[in-house]
């Protein structure tokens, strides 16, 4: 059994790492993937058949004289896959001596321990999140893999009509359009540069020669982009580091909406934290008398309840 003497809940470092915020990368894993909070660990959706539209009667909806109701429509409703909420993260340990002696000479060594731990805590979330959206398997049905002339990398491709098609499937799957394009950063830079965009941009957009977001965004047909830059080093310690990109080349057109509902999948893409729960919480605690170990946890999971509100291309650069 793990001894857990000594254990703090240390709400001053929680605070402080939130302080870093951006100084410890660019991720977007809790961006892209909203947050709905559940009271149990494990849990179903109720899913109304249809997705967001009832089947129409068909025909006018006008009261009649002496009708009591109005025409009545039928749903079904049945139990979908819902979420299994886990306690994640990642933990690292500092010898007490070497602490103090650091704090001696001017450098607190908690601190500079929880900021590389809470860095390491996003790189891990990040590849759990990639892993998870940028997956054939998870959008079964709703993925196709572009290749040769069809590529963005490649100049006679046209990914403004990728992004329709995508945005087509979307609206005829689930009755609401994609306004979220999520890619990798190598997707990114050959849309930057890729000469469509580019001449669309300059017809549609007052741009002053600078391509933003906003543009880009636009040009696809979606409200957001997001990009995934973060790197992660593959090379175990004492190894020459290796990094790469952990959003590889695909590209995902979804619905994403900022507030889902845990009961109906609302949104293609969601997070399952335990209501009440802190997410980056800290605790220290003494494995040994000698030895201080500071951890950071999450009470969520990751999922994708609504792969019908997105469509993914695979390789979409060479």
């Amino acid at each position: 059994m793990v001894n857990i003497q000594g254990l703090v809940n240390d709400r001053m470092l929680e605070r402080y790492t939130r302080l870093l915020g951006p100084s410890l990368g660019s991720f977007i894993a809790d961006s892209i993937l909203k947050s709905v909070d559940v009271s149990t660990k494990t849990g179903k959706f109720y899913d109304i058949d249809g997705g967001f539209a009832s089947a129409s009667p068909g025909h006018g909806l006008i009261i009649a004289d002496g009708q009591d109701a109005p025409l009545q429509i039928s749903t079904s409703i049945s139990k979908v896959t819902g979420w299994d909420v886990d306690v994640n993260g990642l933990g690292v340990k500092m010898n007490k001596s070497s602490a103090e002696y650091a704090k001696g000479n001017g450098l607190d060594l908690r601190k500079a321990n929880a900021a590389v731990l809470a860095r390491q805590c996003m790189i891990h979330r990040e590849r759990v999140a990639a892993s998870l959206v940028f997956n054939a398997t998870t959008f079964s049905g709703y993925t196709a893999a572009l290749s040769g002339s069809d590529q963005w990398s490649n100049a006679a491709s046209d990914p403004i009509s990728k992004a329709q098609d995508a945005r087509d499937t979307v609206i005829q799957n689930s009755g609401v359009a994609p306004n979220v394009a999520i890619m990798g950063y190598e997707v990114y830079k050959s849309l930057r540069q890729h000469p469509l965009i580019l001449e669309w941009t300059s017809r549609t957009a007052n741009t002053a020669g600078i391509l933003t977001n906003e543009d880009l965004a636009r040009a696809l047909d979606v409200e957001t982009i997001y990009v995934g830059k973060a790197v992660a080093n593959s090379a175990y310690e004492g190894q020459t580091e290796s990094n790469a990109f952990i959003w590889g080349k695909f590209c995902l057109f979804a619905h994403i909406q900022e507030s889902p509902a845990a009961m109906t999948p609302q949104s293609c893409l969601q997070r399952f934290r335990m209501a009440g729960s802190t997410d980056g919480a800290i605790r220290r605690w003494e494995p040994t008398p000698y030895v201080e170990q500071i951890d950071m946890l999450w009470n969520d999971q990751y999922a994708v309840p609504g792969a019908k509100l997105g469509y993914l291309y695979s390789t979409v650069v060479a």
